[in-house]
């Protein structure tokens, strides 16, 4: 039985930046394809969370590659999928 995802308010913030910098950097069309495949990630947690790997498994996180610079890290709980962070790893070049 699918459980829902229900992201935490730092998790949603984390989104929503990740969004925002790729619509200012990148176009709508980078943004587009990043929020797509975020969503087919979601369907794929509310059915099978077990697939994913776990980070501590004394803690029950696990974590979910959306791109190589960002990871959703949740844990799943016997109502739903919670995931707690939504990490963004950025390199940053100096001129």
């Amino acid at each position: 039985m699918a459980k829902p995802v229900i992201l935490t308010p730092i998790a949603e913030n984390n989104f929503k930046q990740v969004v925002g910098y790729l619509l200012s950097e990148w176009g709508t069309g980078v943004a587009d394809n990043f929020v797509n495949r975020y969503e087919k990630v979601i369907s794929l947690l509310e059915e099978t969370p077990g697939i994913f790997p776990y980070v501590n498994k004394r803690l029950g996180i696990q974590k979910c590659v959306l791109t190589k610079h960002n990871i959703l890290y949740f844990h799943e709980l016997k109502s739903h999928v919670s995931a707690s962070q939504f990490s963004t790893l950025v390199k940053i070049l100096e001129s």
